[in-house]
């Protein structure tokens, strides 16, 4: 008789922003590209782009994950990469990272719900749940995004530079 516990695991798409490591299920994601420096400065500064047929909803996480984030400040590594992941409404969410995306295999029970006292001292709503991996002997939390849930107008109305 066989009592191993089978290990499920998921596919993310992970990247970086600032310090923080997100997460995204690889399932909700429709395409990476990459951005040239002029295009990235102009989705920086709007809210909806247009993508060949396709409007997409840009979330700008570097304002949601720093306090002191200026949007007029000139960085041309800011959003070198643009992740466009499609919700269950058939809505597009545009996200810009600096870094090139990777794929990485996380187990279900490296992943916990993000208690809700979390979110009283500043951690976004849109954080549905973290994961704790090892990656080179060191524990790695990364933030879980839920775009079907959390990306919405509601939690969107609290970011600074979408009022």
């Amino acid at each position: 008789m066989d009592t191993s516990i089978a290990v499920l695991e998921e596919k993310y798409i992970t990247f970086k922003i600032y310090d923080y490591l997100l997460a995204l299920p690889v399932n909700s994601v429709f395409k990476v590209t990459t951005c040239p420096p002029d295009f990235s400065q102009t989705l920086q500064n709007s809210k909806l782009a247009q993508m060949g047929q396709r409007t997409v909803m840009l979330i700008n996480l570097y304002s949601y994950l720093d306090p002191n984030y200026n949007r007029n400040q000139q960085n041309d590594n800011i959003g070198r990469f643009l992740i466009i992941s499609q919700g269950q409404n058939a809505e597009f969410y545009g996200i810009l990272a600096d870094t090139p995306p990777s794929m990485l295999s996380i187990s279900d029970t490296s992943i916990q719900p993000v208690p809700q006292s979390f979110h009283s001292i500043g951690l976004p709503t849109w954080v549905s749940k973290i994961a704790i991996i090892e990656q080179k002997g060191t524990p790695t939390t990364i933030l879980m995004l839920d775009i079907n849930q959390n990306f919405s107008n509601k939690a969107l109305d609290m970011a600074p530079n979408y009022r």
